[in-house]
């Protein structure tokens, strides 16, 4: 068996093997993709480099032309200087951009089939400039021009201009359809390439899968069990034991895991300042306390009076040496049952299983309140401090959000008889209020 053993590729050798495979196929595979990427990068440069410029040109001069008939056209109807401006500005930009786009088409692949169709658009314009653009406004700026012979010079420049009108709206057309034509061919190499990608992947995939079955054989059992101690601890079970079996490694991870489930395990239900059980906590108890719908329950819901002033006055240090005093007092009032729970800043919630009636909830809720008004020596000073007691119990088929709301209304009439007191709200009774309340 031992010789049998020895004679098997090792982990290690059949991750190298793996490995080496995969290379191969992915560097012909990234080969053929760079390849491709190389033609779609002298195609993109030809797109945006001449391309696109040259039709943003084209456009230009169409614009150019129009405003030229524009300026014509508004100078022959109105004699309006500002409209011959136009007319020339329009003028200069034909000029310029003429012999800029003749430099553009050096060197291009269709470069003969654009020339041609430029110099069409171009030879149409100057017809259009020498015998109806320039003559009608020389004759305008010599004198008055009768309104029949200018309605008819208008009219014979629209008939010239028309078909300078349809040759760049072709040019321009022709533009487009090289710019689409480019753009496609850009696609389709890109598809290529991206299809030569999900071969090299794929058979990445399927080697990858390959090592991992073989590996998996060492370690399903104490990484499964490992992966289901970790979820049982994500879905909030910290109880459940994490097995320290497995390599060392996987042993080092499950004693990670373990000492991090005992941490959560505290952190999840005990609040760091008072050593009180937390919010979450608290009200899982209460639910599960209330399950039962025969169930009754005494809840006490205490805040401590003026608690922001002694924030503000000695700082939030000795304010949470106040709170774990008063967080102290308040257990050595109650059972062990009992759950003394801080929901907030400086309200806590009392859950009392064996009170079924308010008035005994008020009862404790006294206890409470004369102990928390004993003088706390912290830090060097002398600090008294109270609590607003509310006191109720729940009837049955409650729910905890009810029996919480209502002991929180009783405790804001604690604090509007004075502080310092304890009031119990019953759902079925009004309003009592502890014999020992007074103003602070």
């Amino acid at each position: 068996m031992a010789s049998s053993s020895r004679r098997r590729p090792s982990l290690r050798a059949l991750i190298f093997c793996s490995v080496g495979a995969i290379t191969l196929v992915f560097v012909a595979s990234m080969t053929a993709s760079i390849a491709g990427r190389i033609t779609v990068g002298d195609a993109l440069h030809n797109l945006g480099d001449r391309l696109i410029p040259i039709r943003n040109q084209s456009s230009e001069l169409s614009r150019a032309f129009v405003d030229q008939e524009t300026g014509q056209r508004a100078y022959l109807l109105t004699g309006n200087p500002i409209a011959l401006d136009l007319y020339e500005a329009a003028t200069a930009t034909v000029n310029r951009l003429v012999p800029q786009l003749d430099r553009e088409l050096v060197g291009m692949p269709y470069a003969d089939d654009l020339r041609a169709l430029f110099s069409e658009e171009v030879a149409l314009a100057a017809i259009w400039k020498s015998r109806a653009a320039d003559p009608q406004i020389a004759a305008l700026k010599t004198g008055s021009v009768p309104r029949a012979l200018l309605n008819q010079m208008v009219l014979d420049a629209k008939n010239l201009f028309d078909p300078l009108r349809e040759r760049f709206r072709a040019v321009n057309a022709r533009l487009d359809k090289l710019i689409t034509e480019e753009i496609e061919h850009i696609r389709s190499v890109l598809r290529t390439a991206s299809n030569s990608q999900w071969v090299a992947l794929s058979l990445l995939v399927i080697s990858v899968v390959g090592c991992i079955l073989t590996v998996r054989r060492m370690l399903t059992q104490p990484v499964s069990r490992l992966v289901r101690s970790v979820r049982a601890v994500a879905d909030g079970d910290y109880d459940q034991p994490i097995g320290q079996g497995g390599p060392r490694e996987i042993a080092e991870i499950s004693a990670a895991v373990d000492d991090m489930r005992n941490r959560l395990r505290e952190l999840a239900r005990i609040d760091s300042v008072t050593g009180l059980v937390n919010r979450g906590a608290t009200l899982a108890r209460f639910d599960a306390a209330l399950k039962d719908p025969q169930a009754r329950l005494g809840v006490l819901y205490c805040d401590i009076d003026h608690f922001k002033q002694i924030n503000d006055t000695w700082g939030h240090a000795v304010g949470d040496a106040v709170l774990s005093t008063i967080a102290a007092r308040m257990r050595e009032c109650v059972h062990l049952e009992d759950t003394v729970g801080r929901i907030g800043g400086d309200e806590i919630l009392i859950l009392l299983p064996g009170v079924e009636s308010t008035r005994k909830a008020v009862e404790v809720g006294e206890r409470i309140r004369a102990l928390a008004a004993e003088p706390i020596h912290q830090f060097g000073l002398t600090i008294t401090t109270t609590l607003s007691i509310g006191a109720t119990s729940s009837a049955p088929g409650e729910s905890s959000a009810a029996v919480t709301a209502r002991a929180d209304a009783a405790m804001y009439q604690a604090k509007q008889a004075g502080r310092n007191a304890v009031a119990g709200l019953d759902e079925s009774q009004g309003l009592s209020t502890s014999a020992h309340s007074w103003q602070n």
